[in-house]
This record gives structure tokens, sequence and C-alpha cells, in this order.
């Protein structure tokens, strides 16, 4: 302890007290940017510190500020515009529904609070285990990752209460999208349709996009409404959610050494601590009808565990070498051009443990001030839900596709989008759950790669494995109670039907022979056709949104085809399971559907607000037409230029004000312009495609 204290020194140094400042003031001016999270900000960052004389200390520092900060600033968009990124997908399905009850301030004051104390525990928790992290960690091989994964996979039939064969089939077709690319295992391309784009898969965050945060644009402006009520909003409201965050103080601390524990597992990312977190607080949640719903708590069970997992993903990072995630991996990049090694040098006085104190140090200290910096501002963003949604929205769409656009640079990514966004939009629609999916899509990769080398390495040896049966215990036993506690609070729903369902009953049929001698309008139930007493009754209840599973049916059997074809037994290890699976959970379904009654269950997800029927056909008709429109500035005249004038002319169109106020109608294309001219271009370096008309002239 004696050591750890004496390497505090750097508190006392004005450098280190204005590095953290400045990563704070940089994350919170461009952590609120939808689409711009804490590793761009870093990787920009990186170049900047390793070419300038800037002590170790101070560098790393910098950078560990900024990984531990994003966590908090990213829920801004998902809470108030509906926008939802990679890993604040629960913060989305509950937070976004309480703003639109008007609690949206209150919602963002409590994620402040838990989010402090959920850094200050996973900086304590760090503290506390890295001197007997070693032997734990050694422990840690494919068979463990690959039940850690699982507990995901299982955590499927919570998500989806009562809808647990919907959520399976969304969780299964989420493992065939992650199939889809290059076998990390075999190297053999599967379902790339000979696109080059595909042969690295489908890139996250194009697909969180479409999947979530396209739906939920398109829905909100088809509403036309401003997200909130009015009078709804003030900084008292902050305060009152801070005091509640702090309130749960004991709930804060179990969620965030949960959040450690998974973040210090390798290859476990966000988006799969989100889900688990929310599932591991549920449990300990007597009342769970709520959930879904818009629940503060569910909130605050992700938002704990996303920001005390940065120290989690610490572990591996500083004891090992081996980034715990995308953020860690940047800093492992500086630790090495600073010449800081990772491994037990990280806890030895004369060597790297200045280092380590800093990096657990500002985990705690960041959290803290953006915590404030939150407090302050938040009154004031909480603002943008009184704004109808359309005015949001023509500034919103720009920068979704910009965002997707900067994965790689490339027009497949604004692609992936759109078609995903069809998928998303269908699911919503038709009450299919969209969380399972996005969950099996993250843990394929991981399933696959893990569960296929302990085969390899162990065999049937890897269940005997002491750490991976208690590992699996605790998952098949969290998983069960969870399960039958969930089914208990299942709420059975008015299934709305916008059409009469053609039913046909088997059981008495009037025979040719009795209309015509009952005449016209007239039936004689004398003269009947008895079905034999082993015939079961049998009534068809078709529905248009029947054609949603169909056709994913015959995508299915489609990929099951295609997997014959693969070369390698690698290669179709997990693509052949899924795609089998998803044809017999798809038969099961349509035989349930078109034979019972159906009946509706609330899912984990947020339907169409806009509602189903023929005017919200029509307005999502217009919808699409704007999309059309601000592609066609796209290609015109490029991708920055092209959504400032999507902004500038569907603005004014679409939101009508009186007098002088017309002109905060063209706030979003003077948004646009200083974001897409003055950061994307300039700070984040981003490369534009070059358009038709700068192509062609």
């Amino acid at each position: 302890m004696g050591d750890y204290i004496a390497n505090l020194s750097f508190l006392a140094d004005p450098l280190y007290w204005a590095v953290v400042v400045a990563a704070v003031l940089m994350v919170g001016a461009f952590g609120v940017i939808p689409g711009v999270g804490g590793p761009t900000i870093m990787a920009i960052a990186l170049p900047i510190l390793l070419f300038s004389d800037v002590d170790r200390v101070v560098g790393i520092t910098f950078l560990a500020a900024m990984a531990g900060l994003g966590n908090t600033l990213d829920s801004i968009p998902a809470v108030l515009l509906g926008y939802p990124g990679a890993a604040t997908q629960v913060t989305f399905l509950e937070g976004h529904q309480l703003a639109m009850r008007g609690e949206g301030a209150r919602t963002l004051g409590a994620v402040y609070s838990v989010s402090a104390l959920g850094g200050v525990v996973g900086a304590l928790s760090l503290l506390a285990v890295l001197p007997v992290l070693r032997p734990i960690m050694l422990r840690f091989s494919f068979p463990e990752i690959a039940v850690m994964a699982l507990f995901g996979v299982l955590m499927v039939a919570i998500l989806s209460r009562g809808a647990m064969l919907k959520g399976l089939i969304a969780a299964a077709l989420g493992l065939f999208l992650g199939t889809i690319g290059t076998s990390s295992i075999a190297g053999e391309a599967r379902f790339s349709l000979g696109w080059l784009y595909l042969f690295d898969g489908l890139p996250l965050i194009p697909l969180t996009l479409g999947i979530f945060a396209l739906p939920e644009l398109i829905d909100l402006t088809m509403r036309g409404r401003p997200v909130s009520p009015p009078g709804s909003v003030s900084t008292r409201e902050v305060l009152s959610g801070a005091l509640y965050g702090i309130r749960r103080w004991r709930m804060v601390i179990r969620q965030s050494v949960f959040g450690v524990f998974l973040g210090a597992i390798p290859g476990i990312g966000s988006a799969v601590i989100d889900w688990l977190s929310y599932a591991f607080g549920m449990a300990f949640t007597k009342d769970k009808s709520n959930f879904g719903k818009g629940d503060l708590d569910g909130v605050l069970f992700a938002e704990s565990a996303q920001n005390s997992k940065e120290a989690g993903q610490a572990i591996p990072s500083i004891a090992f070498g081996i980034p715990g995630g995308l953020s860690w991996a940047i800093i492992l990049v500086a630790m090495t051009a600073f010449g800081v090694a990772p491994g037990p040098g990280m806890l030895d006085a004369n060597q790297n443990l200045d280092v380590t104190m800093a990096l657990v140090v500002t985990l705690a200290l960041g959290n803290l001030m953006i915590t404030m910096l939150g407090m302050v501002a938040t009154g004031q963003l909480a603002k943008l839900t009184l704004i109808p949604y359309p005015l949001l929205a023509v500034a919103l769409i720009p920068l979704m596709f910009s965002a997707a656009y900067q994965t790689n640079n490339s027009w497949g990514d604004i692609l992936v989008v759109l078609a995903t966004g069809v998928l998303g939009l269908a699911m919503k629609w038709w009450g299919w759950p969209r969380p399972p999916l996005i969950l099996g899509f993250v843990l394929g990769p991981i399933i696959e790669d893990n569960l296929w080398k302990s085969v390899q390495a162990y065999g049937l040896e890897m269940v005997t494995r002491p750490l991976f049966i208690v590992l699996l215990v605790f998952v098949v036993g969290t998983t069960t109670a969870l399960f039958l506690a969930m089914r208990k609070t299942a709420v059975e729903e008015e299934l709305p039907q916008t059409e009469e369902p053609v039913q046909l009953d088997l059981q008495t049929v009037s025979s040719p022979l009795a209309q015509l001698e009952g005449g016209v309008g007239t039936s004689t139930p004398n003269v009947t056709q008895r079905r034999p007493a082993w015939l079961p009754t049998l009534r068809l209840h078709w529905r248009w949104e029947t054609a949603f599973p169909v056709l994913l049916l015959g995508v299915s059997v489609w990929a099951f085809v295609e997997t014959q074809g693969f070369i390698t037994a690698a290669s179709r290890f997990l693509p052949n399971w899924v795609s089998l699976a998803l044809i017999i959970l798809f038969v099961i379904y349509l035989v349930l559907t078109l034979t019972q009654q159906q009946k509706k269950f609330g899912i984990m997800d947020i339907g169409m607000r806009s509602g189903t029927d023929r005017t919200a056909v029509l307005r999502l008709l217009v919808v699409i037409g704007w999309l059309g429109m601000f592609f066609a500035a796209v290609l015109v005249v490029g991708i920055p230029l092209g959504s400032v004038l999507f902004a500038a002319v569907f603005g004014p169109l679409n939101v009508r004000f009186r007098g002088l106020n017309q002109l905060w109608s063209l706030a979003p294309a003077v948004l646009l312009a200083v974001v897409m001219f003055g950061f994307f271009g300039p700070v984040f370096y981003v490369e534009w495609p070059r358009s038709l008309v700068f192509e062609n002239f």
C-alpha cells in the first residue's frame, strides 16, 4: 500500500489536472454529436500525443480519461433523440420512453450520478484485483469465454418476455448475420454474394444504426410531434434524477462490480455488457412488469456497468497486453510508443506503477468531472425534446448516414444502414423484438471462434475444467431463475387487427347439394360433411404480417443450401446449425400463427408509436420520399453539401413557425454546416466520396 500512495505524486502536478480537464472538455464537446464516440476522439488525439514531447503518464492518462468518459455522454442522444449506439441500446429502450413521458432530464440526471459512482467503484475494483489478477486470468480460456457468450444467448428468453419464440428467431437471425464475411477460423468467404465489401462481414455500427436508429427516426418523424410534452424540462428534474441515482447506491455497487467482471473477459464487448447487466439487474427485482416500457432502474442497471466496465477492460490490457475493448487497444498502442510494457512491471514501483496508478485515479476523477459537466448542460440539452421532431430529423438523418460512412469510408456502410433499416422497420412494425438480433450478431463471432477452438483444443475434457463448471452452473441457474420470474410478469395485450382474418373451418362444410336444395342465401345444416373423429379442427388465420416470416424462411432455406457448399468444416460449423435452427423455428412459428388465434405479449422493444393503419402507411411513404430527396442531393453535390441543402429545404417546409421564429427552421442546416465543414473534415479527416457533379465537371 505504501508503494501505491508514493506513486500518487502526479496529483500535485498542474499539468496532470490540465490534461484531465482538457479530455473532459473535448469529450463533452464532441461526445454529444450522434455517431462520434470516445474511440473516434482517441484515434484523432493519438498521433498528436505520439509526435509531441509529453510525459508518458500525461499522454496515457489523456487517452484513459477519454476512454471512460464517452460512456456517460452517449446516453444523451439515446434518451433525448431516440438515437441509440452499440452500447446504449438498453438506455434507448427504457430511457427514450421515459423522455416521451417528459422525464428525459430526470433520466439523464440519474445516469450521471450512477455513472460517476460506477466509475469510482470500477477504479477501486481494479486497484483491489490487480495484485491477485494473474492466476485468475490465466484460467480463462476458450471454453470459459464460450460459456459467457452462451449466457448472452440464453438471455434472449429473458429479453423477449412473453414472445420467447420471436426472440429466439431474432437471436438466431442475428447469429446468421454475424457469420457473413470471411471465416476467422478457416479464411473462407461466406454469404458475400460476390461483393468485396462483405468479405469483412457486416460492421456493427452501420447495422446498429439500421436496426435501431433509422426505424426510430422514421417513426418519430411520422408522429410529427415533440418527444416530450410541453413544460416537462427543467434543471430541477436533472437534480431530482441525480438524487434518485445516489439513493440507489447499493444497486449501483452491485451492477458496477458485475460490469468489472464482464469487462475483464476479453471479447465481451460493450453491446453484450449492456444487455447482460440489464438482465442481471432484473434478476434482483421483484416486480418486473414495467421493464421494456420505460423503467428508470432498467437504465441504471446498464449505465452502472457501462462505466465500471472500463476498469474491467483495463485488467487484461494492463496484465497481459490483451485489449479489453477498442478504447484500450488505442491505449495499448500509446503505452507501447511510450515504452510502457504490459505485465508484472505495471505493479512494480521501480517500473510502471506510476502509470497504473494514474490510470486508476483518472478513471474515477474523469467520471466525477464529466458528471458535473453533464449536470450543468443537461437542463438546456433536454429542451431538444420540446422541438417538433421533423425539425430534428432533418439534422439527425444526415448525421446518421455520415456517422455510418465513417466506419469504413465506403458507400457499403450506407447500403448496410438502408438494408438493415428495412429489416428493423419491419420488425418494429409487426412486433418482433430487435434487441435479441443485435445480441446474437455481437455474440456470433465470439461463440464461433471460442467454441470451435474449445472443441479442437480440449474436446469433451473442457467440461471438466473447474472454472468452466462454476461458470456453467452460474449461467444455467441465473437464466432459469430469471426466466421463471419473467414468465409470471408476461402481460397479455390485445392484438390490434386491421383486417378480418380468413378462417377456414374444416369441421363443418356445407355440401354443394345442400346449397342447391336450400337456394341462394339459405343453408341446410342437416346435410353436411362430418369430419372423421381423428381429423383435428383447422382454422387458418392469415394476416399480412405473416408474409414477413415467410420471406425470412425462404432466406433461411437459401442460407442452408449455400452452407453445404462451404469447403471446410470450420466454415460450415455455425452457419449450418444456425440456418437449420432458423428453418425449424420459422416453421413452428408459422404453424402456430396460422392455426391459432394469435396473442400478443409485451416484448422488450418499442413498437410503432405512429400506428400501423392506412394513415401511418401514407406518412411512411412521405418520410421515404424525404430519404429519397436526401440521397438525390448527396449523389449530385456530395454528402457534406447535400446534407446542408437537405436540411435547408426540408426544415422550413415541414415546420411552420410564425414571424421571426421562421429563422429557427434553418438551425439544422447551420448545425450541419458547422459539423460537416468544421469538424468532420478538418478535425476528423473524413474522406468524403466524390459527387456526380464534381466527378464529371
